[in-house]
């Protein structure tokens, strides 16, 4: 694979920083210009000089899992490379690269077993926080104790809410310094990425967070408070409407809804469909074969509406999408930028991707090409302009509009203040994406009970299983349960094999849903095969128990 130039300059600026630093030091490339090439060309560049040297690649998501060993093989079909991570059924670190999990490597056992590496890449090395006993510092020191590996970190946004830049000289940093950076102008000058068009929304469709005084958690509005306002059908409504007025109806086939959580997804869809547009939802609950299923459907141009909660942020490429629907207000600038770059990888005949901002995150952050953690912003950073004319979103320092060269209006425009932090909470040292990935998991349902009850009875319309990993690490069988009632399935874990009462409880619950008393598979993916082949098919109704915030499935009737 022939490198660009900037391409070329990201390795020997990583070269030189390894050859004068003693710090780890971090590659700062904008999402869609190829940040995984560059290490995977630096990883094969290193091997062939020294092929007793090893490698790890290590990444939170099984998205960049995949994407890492897809691209190390298009750069370097023969790689000789292994798989560590339980999302992908793979436990492998004997190769001389190694693509890990973070979460399946967290384990004691597995990391403890590594043998030493050469060189380590963390992919969106952003998540690596100053907690030094996160997951990621904890692999970190335990390998560096072991061996002396050289460390790098690639990303696309170098900075965290509530700490601003990611890197430094002081203890709280792990990375020292940015070897290499390209900036979205530069690449959106030589034709590598496509620009970015906004253009203001109708009010009525904006998912305002000054209309509410919003609690905070992990620094970010708290999402079960934004739930109740995006939720709202004449809110879901005025933003379709919208959307098909601006995009749709000017030939806008591929677009991109970002949502607020599940529930906020699967309804956004339903709308979608409703309104004749060929729409699916993905979320972290979505079985992988269905996922992949969705997304070629959405890159064959089948689909032309994806709506997503937390999974299409990072390590997802579809060049053809030609606009961004956000359809929440963050304050994390990074899950801003993550959520914008989905849509300026170059397609043919793509000139643009139209960016519509529900969320009025354009006031909040600025344009991306710009964008700085508050702390390092100048006075006008996060400030934009709208057109009079077309109504275009412009950068406050544009004197002419973009889209249509009207002249910026005068006086000044007056940006508002958003949400004022509800008082007695505080923020939290996480990023958004973080707390995301600790609700991921969790069963939900669409029902806002007015009474407390603490029982309801579900009619079951379809049954099916999946093999999913919990937040520690450990694998299970996830039971789903389509109702008639809701927008998306209930679900039920099943620690299938895991020794302890984990397992024997699994063993119980497995005899009860069978019926006929079916002895429990010895694995998950035995356990997986017998209910899509029809084990559970005897239930007809699930009962259901409002357990805090969520409904569980806890029992179910035959």
């Amino acid at each position: 694979m022939k490198l660009r130039e900037y391409q070329k300059e990201s390795i020997e600026g990583i070269k030189h920083w390894f050859g004068t630093q003693t710090s780890p030091p971090l590659l700062v490339l904008p999402t869609g210009s190829g940040k995984t090439v560059v290490f995977a060309t630096l990883i094969q560049n290193l091997y062939r000089i020294n092929p007793n040297k090893r490698f790890l690649i290590l990444a939170h998501r099984q998205e960049l899992i995949s994407q890492a060993r897809d691209k190390l093989l298009s750069v370097w079909p023969c790689a000789p490379y292994s798989i560590m991570a339980a999302g992908l059924k793979e436990f492998d670190a004997s190769a001389p690269i190694v693509i890990a999990s973070r979460d399946t490597l967290a384990s004691k056992k597995r990391l403890h077993a590594c043998e030493p590496f050469d060189l380590i890449v963390v992919d969106e090395a952003h998540h690596v926080g100053p907690d030094k006993n996160s997951r990621y510092r904890k692999i970190l020191s335990h390998l560096e104790e072991i061996g002396d590996p050289y460390v790098m970190g690639v990303t696309a946004t170098p900075y965290r809410m509530g700490q601003g830049m990611i890197y430094g000289m002081d203890d709280e940093y792990f990375f020292g310094g940015v070897a290499h950076q390209v900036t979205i102008p530069e690449l959106i000058k030589q034709d590598y990425l496509c620009r970015l068009s906004a253009f203001a929304v109708a009010d009525s469709a904006i998912i305002d967070a000054s209309s509410a005084r919003l609690k905070f958690k992990g620094g970010d509005y708290r999402e079960s408070d934004l739930e109740v306002i995006a939720m709202e059908d004449s809110t879901i409504v005025q933003i379709i409407d919208d959307w098909i007025d601006k995009a749709f109806s000017k030939g806008r086939t591929s677009s991109v809804f970002f949502c607020v959580t599940v529930a906020h997804a699967y309804k956004m869809c339903m709308y979608l469909k409703k309104s004749g547009i060929r729409a699916a939802a993905i979320t972290a609950e979505t079985p992988t074969k269905e996922r992949i299923k969705i997304l070629e459907d959405f890159e064959s141009g089948e689909i032309n509406a994806l709506c997503n909660v937390a999974v299409l942020t990072e390590g997802w490429d579809a060049p053809r999408t030609d606009c961004i629907a956000v359809l929440r207000p963050t304050k994390s600038l990074g899950l801003y930028v993550q959520i914008c770059g989905r849509g300026m990888r170059t397609w043919e005949d793509k000139k643009d991707c139209l960016l519509l901002d529900y969320g009025e995150n354009m006031k909040r952050h600025g344009c991306i090409d710009r964008a700085k953690p508050k702390n390092n912003r100048d006075e006008t950073d996060d400030k934009v302009w709208i057109c009079d004319s077309c109504l275009g979103v412009n950068d406050w320092d544009e004197k002419h509009c973009f889209e249509c060269g009207e002249p910026k209006p005068s006086p000044e425009i007056k940006i508002e203040e958003e949400a004022e932090q509800t008082e007695g909470d505080g923020f939290v040292d996480k990023d958004v994406a973080a707390a995301n990935e600790a609700a991921e998991g969790y069963v939900l349902s669409d029902e806002m009970q007015e009474v407390d009850t603490k029982e309801q009875v579900k009619v079951v319309s379809n049954i099916s299983a999946e093999f999913a990993v919990s937040a520690n690490g450990n694998p299970y069988c996830k039971v789903k349960f389509v109702t008639y009632d809701t927008y998306y399935p209930y679900s039920m874990s099943l620690m299938i094999g895991m020794a302890g009462k984990a397992g024997l409880a699994a063993e119980r619950k497995w005899r009860t849903l069978s019926h006929n008393n079916l002895s429990c598979p010895n694995t998950i993916e035995g356990a997986v095969n017998e209910i899509n082949n029809g084990a559970f098919d005897s239930i007809q109704d699930i009962v259901v128990r409002k357990e805090g915030k969520y409904w569980n499935v806890v029992n179910a009737n035959f």
